[in-house]
């Protein structure tokens, strides 16, 4: 019974390429996959408006686009299909956290923005800070030799 889940659950990975070595303090941009359209959302209006919209939603026209959430990782959680990533980023003041399963056919794509140094695992503190306190100091990358 194992063996047949890993199977099913190895179906449904994605490759390497799509989903790149992400560590908390990375800033990434996530490509998130937004579907609108249908009649989802009269399910949620009151009876008098259902019935006033019944015959005035489109069936066929659902449309399909990409947004782009820029955030810094403040926790992995997981590992495998079942790995999380929690994004936080600060929008018109107020912080944004999002957390995606990341092989989640919504996630379209995650880019590497830049690397920070961290010496946590979670960087839940974060939420506490304002400003200038939320920036993490960043890493240096290691430039070969030049022969």
């Amino acid at each position: 019974m194992q063996q047949l889940i890993r199977d099913y659950e190895a179906g449904l990975m994605k490759t390497e390429e799509a989903i790149p070595d992400v560590q908390p303090g990375d800033t990434v941009r996530m490509h998130i996959n937004i579907y609108e359209g249908g009649t989802d959302h009269i399910a949620g209006l009151k009876k008098i408006h259902r019935i006033a919209a019944k015959g005035k939603e489109r069936r066929d026209t659902k449309v399909e686009r990409v947004q782009v959430f820029e955030g810094t990782v403040i926790s992995i959680k997981g590992k495998g299909l079942r790995q999380k990533l929690t994004v936080r980023k600060i929008a018109s003041g107020v912080g944004v956290e999002k957390t995606y399963f990341t092989h989640s056919r919504k996630l379209a794509k995650v880019e590497i923005v830049r690397r920070a140094k961290v010496r946590r695992a979670k960087l839940y503190y974060l939420r506490d800070r304002i400003g200038k306190a939320t920036r993490l100091k960043e890493k240096r990358q290691v430039r070969k030799a030049e022969k």
